[in-house]
């Protein structure tokens, strides 16, 4: 049985409208569902359409509220997901949304991909693990990434920026021993997602000529500070400590043997 629009009403908000139907208050309607349908009072209307207009007004809200997490940052489908889901438990609508937003490329995770990698190259501070990592978590498809990279990270970009990195951290070692100064580059290589297989290639092109001096320099310096941490125990026990101590840290044996002349009898 037809019934009548009667009455279309502005809310408060701006955008929103409600509608009455034969003179009752019927639902409400957002101003881009009351033009895709051009509703007017007067127009006849059945339950069907009814429903259709309030499903329409979903989506309507969903996509709004889509829109406005999308305003300021790039967002992956999983992401716009995981917010809409916190917002209504109707899948059918956040899947209708979804493919309007990606019709309206508003959401392109091939596009987020390439951004992130762009970023993070230009940074200069993390490898392609790094990429690899964050992605995944946002869910972003692995083919997609590797086309990203493939552009935007080439294999020799992670090696110059590897090598960078290595180079400024190792100026951060100055009071470690060389093999210790590089151990701990590689570790930190590592958790900024070089891959492992690259890392040996950083290392040999990384300018360590200075680090065989350094250790000269600072051996005598750790020695002594173990000396004064060891000198109330025995002559032999104390000699023992201070030589496992510096052979922790990464001094090579000969160089231990000399420090040790060099502490107090």
């Amino acid at each position: 049985m037809a019934k009548t629009i009667t009455k279309i009403e502005a809310q408060k908000r701006k955008g929103r409208f409600n509608v009455y139907v034969d003179g009752q208050y019927a639902f409400p309607i957002s101003e881009e569902v009351f033009i895709k349908y051009r509703v007017f009072k007067g127009m006849e209307v059945d339950d069907q359409l009814i429903e259709t207009l309030k499903n329409a007004d979903n989506i309507s809200k969903i996509h709004s509220r889509a829109l406005n997490y999308l305003a300021h940052n790039l967002r992956t489908e999983y992401e716009v997901r995981e917010k809409l889901a916190d917002l209504t438990e109707d899948t059918d609508a956040i899947d209708k949304v979804i493919n309007i937003l990606a019709d309206q490329t508003l959401i392109d995770d091939q596009r987020y991909a390439d951004s992130y990698v762009r970023t993070v190259a230009r940074e200069r501070k993390n490898g392609p693990d790094w990429i690899r990592r964050h992605l995944k978590d946002k869910r972003v498809d692995a083919n997609k990434v590797e086309t990203s990279l493939d552009h935007y990270y080439p294999e020799q970009d992670v090696i110059e920026i590897g090598v960078e990195v290595a180079e400024k951290q190792l100026k951060r070692y100055k009071r470690d021993s060389a093999k210790m100064a590089i151990n701990k580059t590689k570790e930190l290589l590592m958790r900024r997602g070089f891959p492992y297989g690259d890392i040996e290639e950083i290392m040999n092109q990384t300018d360590t000529d200075d680090m065989e001096q350094q250790d000269h320099e600072v051996i005598d310096k750790v020695a002594e500070k173990y000396f004064r941490q060891y000198k109330r125990l025995e002559p032999y026990e104390r000699n023992q400590k201070i030589k496992q101590a510096l052979y922790r840290k990464g001094f090579l044996m000969d160089d231990i043997s000399i420090a040790m002349e060099k502490l107090p009898k």
